[in-house]
């Protein structure tokens, strides 16, 4: 079998690889298409230095510009077409060209210049024999255009082949916004013809790597990022962020954020919930809002409604967390551990001083500040006693001369 290498070409700089398009760079795009046979791309930045990328190769898939769009099947057919007709150049193209590259064709149909006008789109990738692009750079070639203009010449043959739909290059912010356009659009419309609900194609931004099972609901305003599985019957958004989450079936997750986390089955997040990385949070339970996680571990049946924040924290089943309730995990210098156990019932504005740990069915009175270990079944109240002062504000209204309304 002939040996092919791929190698990329930023005579940029390597900017034109790096733009972002859909969450992965424009040149991670390219890496991830490509058949297996081609290897890992080497990268190169001027022609020379890509001649020296050869090695014993016989021939050299070159990428000048990266196309994110393209499929590993374009990739796999330019290579075989190259090696079944046997040309010195085979050139990728796409549809007739309105701008731009093109090449354009003699009366017996084979090519035989290349142009800016007219013709077809010829895209900066294509596959060259080794000795025809050592040729060329031994010539002077300094450019994707000056290879291929090189190689016609010397009456070396150059055949093309064109990719299934147009596809947009990218040089830029603007071509990188374009393509992640219709990159959105493919994946979006994949999920939807998959059973996925996707109430707002055209505002919803999902990694191409996401697993997300027939049967979920995204809805408007949300970025599923890379490394995310949600399950069947999941309710995402709206206006909500995952990075690396898993979502556990008919859980839902409503204008939040979970990152690198884990969350249950029957469960609920949010609104404006924050799941900070190394979270796993059980089933059947309830993340409200303004709550925040840190490499908490929460268990099934757990509730924490509102403005509450628990970290480097393990908190059993069936724990009832009240309003304003925080995990004092931090003095300055290091992290501690919190434990809860079991069907505790944890009380507003409860403060939880690590490294502190709670037994199972545990009840801490609203106020408390626990900085003790607290055993199985007990009441903990750490707080001043109340005093009343019967008349007190009357009494001061009157010396400042307010009256009874």
């Amino acid at each position: 079998m002939d040996k092919i290498v791929t190698v990329l070409l930023s005579q940029d700089g390597g900017g034109a690889f790096d733009h972002k398009v859909l969450f992965w760079t424009a040149g991670e795009w390219v890496r991830r298409n490509l058949p297996e046979r081609l290897g890992e791309p080497d990268c190169a930045a001027s022609l020379p230095e890509a001649a020296a990328r050869l090695g014993d190769a016989d021939a050299v898939l070159l990428v000048c510009a990266p196309c994110p769009e393209l499929r590993e099947s374009d990739y796999q057919r330019l290579v075989d077409v190259h090696f079944a007709v046997g040309s010195s150049v085979t050139l990728l193209l796409s549809g007739e060209c309105r701008d731009g590259l093109a090449v354009l064709r003699g009366a017996d149909g084979e090519i035989c210049h290349t142009g800016t006008t007219g013709g077809e789109r010829l895209l900066h990738t294509a596959v060259f024999q080794a000795d025809t692009l050592r040729a060329a750079v031994a010539g002077g070639a300094e450019g994707f255009r000056q290879l291929v203009d090189a190689a016609l010449e010397r009456g070396c043959p150059v055949g093309g082949v064109q990719v299934s739909a147009p596809v947009v290059e990218v040089w830029d912010g603007a071509g990188a916004y374009e393509a992640q356009k219709r990159l959105m659009q493919r994946v979006n419309f994949a999920l939807i013809e998959s059973g996925v609900q996707v109430f707002a194609p055209e505002g919803t931004y999902i990694s191409p790597d996401a697993q997300i099972e027939p049967g979920a609901v995204i809805l408007p305003g949300c970025l599923i990022r890379e490394g995310c599985k949600v399950a069947a019957g999941a309710v995402i958004g709206p206006n909500t962020i995952l990075e690396k989450a898993g979502i556990g079936a008919r859980t839902t997750v409503n204008s939040s954020q979970v990152y690198e986390s884990e969350i249950g089955a029957d469960a609920t997040v949010g609104p404006f919930a924050y799941v900070r990385p190394g979270c796993k949070v059980g089933d059947h339970t309830r993340i409200g809002d303004f709550v925040e996680l840190k490499k908490a571990e929460i268990g099934d049946g757990t509730k924490v409604s509102h403005l509450t924040y628990l970290g480097d924290a393990t908190v059993g089943e069936r724990v009832n967390f009240g309003c304003g309730t925080v995990v004092v995990n931090y003095d300055g210098y290091h992290k501690y551990q919190t434990v809860i156990g079991d069907d505790c019932f944890i009380g507003c504005n409860t403060n939880l001083v690590s490294p502190v740990s709670l037994g199972d069915r545990v009840f801490t009175a609203a106020g408390t500040t626990v900085t003790k270990d607290v055993p199985d079944g007990a009441l903990a109240v750490a707080r001043a006693r109340q005093t009343v002062y019967e008349g007190w504000n009357d009494r001061r209204r009157a010396a400042h001369g307010k009256k009874d309304s």
